[in-house]
């Protein structure tokens, strides 16, 4: 093939130019399998101003129950589907979250800014939740994403399109919660969001594979930040953890656990699709 490199100055500067105004991304999104402390996780990186991040909230009802499996059902429907998915913040029972639930800028459930409840014996564990510093990760109606402390969310005059609140706050600052410890012997699956230092999305949960993806709180904030470059980090909850990422995760979507929300990326229905 013969090129004429005449051309190559003026395809640089459109590939510039293009770059530029976010039309082409070196990386604008990236699936991958990561081993850490002796634990297997899925991570989902993207740039949020690329791909939009939506919260469902799918509900529980006689014929339809809150999993992956049916929030398919419902966006198919509509001539699309799930490309990621992945449980959003802690809820309580009957499906109510716990805390900060925003979709599309309307607040769902109003931030949550209590103390834990009341200890009735010695032997009481605090809930996640409420092991403070807990947060909030938040998408800006720019496209830009964050997690910080409730305190700080609870001050500051934002107005975002998408909000999760959980606990605890696994990073805050490139620290690892005050209350984690390093030797913790409670290793289970963890689910959690961060942004890393180039402003990306950063989704991980553990592999349910039995013996793959357990890990202590300590290790799992120390994944965020020594291995996926985030001084920010949300734990969002435990051991009905998981994620689907569209062709890394599973051959279809998976029917999950019960969820209050949905954290998803969707995309239209293409004509040859075969999984319909």
């Amino acid at each position: 093939m013969i090129v004429d490199m005449t051309l190559l100055p003026r395809l640089l500067a459109l590939h510039t130019f293009l770059l530029g105004f976010g039309f082409l991304s070196w990386e604008t999104a990236s699936a991958e399998t990561v081993e850490f402390r002796g634990a297997r996780f899925f991570v989902y990186r993207f740039d949020p101003k690329v791909e939009k991040l939506e919260l469902f909230l799918p509900g529980q009802g006689p014929n339809r129950s809150p999993t992956f499996e049916q929030l398919e059902k419902d966006l198919r429907a509509k001539g699309r589907r799930l490309k990621v998915a992945m449980n959003a913040g802690i809820y309580e029972p009957g499906f109510v979250p716990s805390g900060l639930h925003i979709s599309e800028g309307k607040t769902i459930v109003p931030l949550n800014t209590s103390g834990p409840p009341p200890k009735t014996g010695p032997n009481d564990l605090t809930p996640n939740f409420y092991l403070l510093p807990n947060g909030v990760f938040f998408i800006r109606p720019d496209g830009t994403a964050a997690v910080r402390s409730t305190d700080w969310f609870a001050k500051a005059n934002e107005s975002p399109r998408l909000a999760t609140q959980s606990g605890p706050l696994a990073v805050a600052a490139g620290k690892i919660h005050p209350v984690f410890q390093e030797n913790s012997a409670s290793r289970l699956l963890r689910n959690g969001i961060g942004v890393d230092s180039k402003g990306r999305v950063v989704m991980v949960s553990s592999d349910r594979t039995p013996g793959f993806g357990r890990i202590n709180l300590w290790g799992f904030a120390a994944l965020f930040r020594d291995k996926l470059d985030c001084d920010y980090a949300l734990y969002l909850d435990g051991d009905i953890s998981r994620i689907y990422i569209r062709g890394e995760t599973d051959t279809e979507v998976p029917r999950s656990n019960f969820f209050a929300g949905i954290l998803a990326i969707t995309e239209l229905i293409d004509a040859s699709d075969s999984d319909r």
